[in-house]
C-alpha cells in the first residue's frame, strides 16, 4: 500500500501536467475567425496576420483586433461593452458576440 504522502505528490504531479497540457498549447497554425453580423453575412478572419476589422451593425460600429493568434472586440460602440469582457479568443470554438450589434466570433481550427 502506497504511503498517503507519495498518493499525494503523485495526485499533484497528474493535475499540474493536466494544467500545463490544457493551457500551454500553442495557437493553432492556420486558425481562422468567422464573424457572423445581424444579416447573416459571414467574414472569416485569418488569426495569423495581425489587423483591425470594422463592422456596421444594428447602428453601431463594432471594432476586432487580431493580434498575435488571436480575436477580441475593442472600443465597440455598444452600450454595455460586455463583448470587450469576453478578452482574447485563440483556440477552437471558443466565441464572442456583442449582443446590441448582433454580431458573433467563432474560432475556427
Amino acid at each position: 500500500m502506497k504511503s498517503p504522502k507519495l498518493q499525494n505528490l503523485l495526485f499533484i504531479v497528474i493535475v499540474l501536467a493536466i494544467a500545463v497540457f490544457l493551457l500551454g498549447r500553442p495557437k493553432e497554425q492556420g486558425a481562422t475567425a468567422t464573424v457572423t453580423l445581424p444579416d447573416q453575412n459571414q467574414q472569416i478572419i485569418s488569426l495569423d496576420t495581425n489587423g483591425q476589422y470594422d463592422f456596421e451593425a444594428n447602428g453601431y460600429t463594432v471594432h476586432l483586433v487580431v493580434e498575435d493568434g488571436s480575436i477580441r472586440f475593442v472600443d465597440s460602440e455598444c452600450p454595455d461593452h460586455l463583448c470587450e469582457g469576453f478578452g482574447r479568443l485563440s483556440k477552437t470554438d471558443e466565441m464572442a458576440t456583442c449582443l446590441p450589434a448582433g454580431v458573433s466570433v467563432v474560432v475556427n481550427p
